[in-house]
């Protein structure tokens, strides 16, 4: 299907586009498969979104053209699901700006209860950004800069493409002829690049810099996104040094509850906030930031630092797991018709839904106003707290000898479409 490149590398693009804001509402699928450096083959599927996060918003369509009866008659990712998988098989995943079509993959699967796969991301847009000079690095200009023939941007089968010979000719000008390699070339310029397997309980979720290293910071107000201990733990990880108070080392304030409208001269101010001023004033080198501020230099989205509060959260509650899980599995052995009816009864939290005061039953967290009704239903406040309850909840019901309908698969063999 292509011209063949110098590189030898083996993947398979990946790009998603969505009815909404929420990561969870897929509405097209596009995949392109990749064997020494070149697109051998490709697909994509329309998709009809979950019940709950059908509705289409008028921004995304004018994105990308998709309308609710254009999916009326299509099937639901867990259908597609099964192929799309068929057709990676083995493969690494790579996408551009991949945190977005990771979190669509895992929302979506979420959704219809579907485990999420396990499979290493490959990201083009920080390779791009270590490579080349732009002004923008959204696909269409890398494709432009790097001399690409020009392909519908934000139609799932062509960005998936145009997302494999982005890596490929990005491969080619670095001279080197794997994912990892190219990886490599990101992570030296502190930005995250692919993700494996990372231990949960400390912020390794977020790949390291060292973009607050020299830094020495103060926390003062209330935080919305992490505890004072977490914030501390979040601003070593990126190479800052954390202090309790304001002092003449002090090189940047963050103010949680600080809003940047009202704070002019004669605001009330905190004493730390106080100090820091007038350090400033007698010249010191200090900075005073809002959380937003800090979240914005660390580079890093709201939703991955949320999911990784949320692991620094659960890890501290070593035995978190419900007990009713496990007596509910019991009670639904035989009882239920098929895998997702039973998990749904094993799972369902005997209280009912969570309320606005609920906490959900891993990390503890709160219930945003935009929670799927399925976490909902189970106490959990997000995809990532859901997918640990289902893995948790399956080894305690193996350790007890309670069995269970067998999971639908998607390994099937890649060609089979």
């Amino acid at each position: 299907m292509e011209t063949s490149h110098r590189s030898s590398l083996d993947f398979t693009a990946i790009d998603f586009e969505t009815a909404n804001p929420a990561r969870g509402s897929a509405c097209a699928v596009g995949v392109a498969k990749v064997r020494d450096g070149a697109v051998i083959d490709s697909a994509s599927w329309l998709i009809k979104p979950p019940q709950g996060l059908d509705d289409f918003h008028r921004m995304n369509v004018g994105i990308h053209g998709i309308t609710p009866e254009q999916v009326a008659d299509a099937p639901g990712w867990d259908r597609v699901f099964a192929e799309v998988m068929g057709f990676v098989g083995g493969d690494d995943l790579l996408a551009h700006n991949a945190p977005f079509d990771r979190s669509v993959l895992h929302q979506t699967c979420s959704a219809f209860d579907l485990d999420w796969p396990e499979v290493t991301w490959y990201d083009t847009l920080p390779i791009a950004r270590r490579l080349l000079t732009l002004g923008s690095y959204s696909l269409p200009f890398v494709a432009a800069a790097l001399e690409l023939e020009e392909l519908t941007h934000h139609e799932a089968h062509a960005d998936a493409v145009q997302a494999a010979r982005i890596a490929v000719a990005l491969g080619d000008r670095a001279g080197v002829g794997s994912l990892p390699e190219l990886a490599i070339l990101a992570r030296c310029s502190g930005r995250a690049a692919g993700e494996g397997t990372r231990a949960t309980g400390d912020f390794s979720s977020l790949t390291a810099s060292d973009v607050l290293a020299g830094e020495s910071i103060v926390f003062t107000g209330k935080l919305t996104l992490s505890t004072r201990d977490e914030a501390h733990a979040l601003v070593e990880h990126f190479g800052a040094a954390c202090q309790t108070s304001v002092t003449k080392k002090t090189t940047i304030l963050v103010s949680g509850d600080l809003d940047p409208r009202t704070f002019r001269p004669g605001a009330t101010m905190s004493r730390k906030l106080m100090k820091a001023m007038a350090l400033a004033e007698g010249g010191q080198e200090i900075e005073i930031w809002t959380e937003d501020d800090l979240h914005e230099r660390l580079a890093v989205g709201r939703e991955a630092l949320e999911a990784a509060t949320r692991a620094q959260r659960a890890a501290s509650r070593s035995s978190w797991l419900p007990a009713y899980v496990v007596e509910q599995g019991r009670v639904a052995t035989g009882s239920a018709d098929g895998y997702s009816e039973w998990l749904r009864a094993a799972l369902r939290h005997p209280e009912g839904r969570a309320a606005a005061d609920t906490q959900c039953v891993r990390c503890s967290g709160p219930f945003g106003d935009d929670v799927f009704w399925m976490f909902l239903e189970r106490w959990v406040c997000s995809g990532e707290c859901n997918e640990a309850l289902k893995r948790a909840a399956k080894k305690a019901w193996a350790d007890a000898g309670i069995e269970r309908p067998a999971a639908p698969s998607y390994a099937e063999t890649y060609g089979r479409r």
